[in-house]
């Protein structure tokens, strides 16, 4: 796809994309790519002056009055190819190592030799939207861009002006000779508003929980069946309110952990996904996760011996309580192998609450 080059001070249609973009914490499901270097989310923008700090959602690697009737290309695609995944991936953990991270999407937008209004030289720039389901990366990679006396800006804002960043460069030129990650004209920025949390990392595959009052996964079918207790189990059920449960779901959001049932709890209380975050999950068996869990295991547990063949992770990300005090990010992972199994629970940023809450496991008698 191309954004049109009939007109200036014009913009793309606007762009479904197959993967939601979370950005500070809202989701987006379209993204407008704008002839004048930027992208916005709920509208198209003509504006050809730079106001970063605009009540408005945007991302703007070079926001300045640009002409592409005159020459050059505005392209974008969105991109779930392996090898651009593997690469954006790669990208990400290079410019973030501590932060756990595998891209399911890629949004691509290129300005190409695109002429300034006033026909001083061209530029040349791209941004890439790296994310998944719960993580959300910016790269901006600077090619050719000619020095202009035109106004201009690059970097981002939110609609509350809550998370702000204006490249600090006084000349154009500056762009191609600085960087925030040590790659001379690139620029990277973490945009999901989620803690840096020392999380297992997020994947394909995940299944995301239904957003309703209450609600739970359907009956996950585990590949390996996991051990608790005695009791040998085929199935779970990742329930809202920050609990799991294995022989049906559980709306319970008064926590009861003493309820004659199997359940894990890493917090239970009252969690509102409709009005954001995410639940997620999935049943990860690659080599990398397993050898990061077994890793874990052996360093809690080292008079136990084990290897793990299976890592059943289950994450709330920023999922506000009901009473709106604040949101809360954890997981919880049930690591097992035919013999044993373990539960690891890794908490972020947990806000206060005055609500009823529980943190432990139980078993049926």
């Amino acid at each position: 796809d191309q954004s049109p080059r009939t007109l200036i001070q014009q913009s793309s249609e606007a762009i479904k994309l197959q993967q939601p973009f979370k950005y500070f914490g809202r989701i987006y499901n379209q993204i407008f790519v704008n002839n004048n270097g930027f992208l916005t989310f709920t509208e198209p923008l003509s504006a050809y002056n730079p106001i970063l700090d605009s009540a408005r959602d945007i991302i703007a690697p070079l926001w300045t009055r640009l002409d592409n009737r005159r020459s050059g290309t505005i392209s974008y695609r969105e991109e779930t190819s392996n090898a651009v995944l593997a690469y954006v991936t790669a990208a990400v953990k290079q410019y973030f190592p501590n932060i756990p991270f595998a891209a399911t999407s890629a949004f691509v937008a290129t300005w190409d030799s695109v002429p300034y209004y006033n026909g001083g030289g061209v530029v040349t720039f791209q941004v890439v939207l790296a994310y998944n389901v719960h993580r959300s990366f910016i790269l901006i990679n600077y090619g050719d861009v000619a020095e202009t006396g035109q106004p201009w800006q690059a970097g981002y804002n939110t609609v509350d002006s809550a998370s702000s960043f204006t490249i600090p460069a006084a000349r154009v030129l500056e762009l191609l000779s600085s960087s925030n990650i040590n790659v001379t004209a690139c620029w990277s920025f973490h945009v999901d508003g989620s803690p840096n949390s020392n999380f297992l990392p997020f994947g394909n595959g995940e299944i995301v929980t239904p957003r309703l009052e209450n609600g739970s996964s359907e009956a996950i079918t585990l590949q390996l069946p996991f051990k608790f207790f005695g009791r040998t189990h085929n199935q779970t059920f990742v329930n809202n309110n920050g609990h799991l449960t294995f022989t049906e779901p559980l709306s319970d959001y008064i926590p009861l952990l003493n309820s004659g049932r199997d359940i894990i709890a890493p917090l239970w209380t009252q969690l509102d996904n409709r009005r954001g975050g995410t639940i997620s999950c999935r049943e990860d068996r690659s080599s990398a996760v397993l050898a990061l869990v077994t890793a874990a295991i052996d360093r809690y547990f080292p008079n136990i011996t084990f290897v793990a063949t299976s890592a059943f992770v289950a994450t709330w990300d920023s999922v506000p309580y009901q009473n709106g005090e604040g949101e809360v990010t954890f997981q919880v992972v049930l690591v097992s192998n035919v013999h044993r199994s373990f539960i690891l629970i890794n908490y972020g940023d947990i806000a206060e609450t005055e609500q009823m809450w529980q943190v432990s496991g139980d078993r049926s008698l």
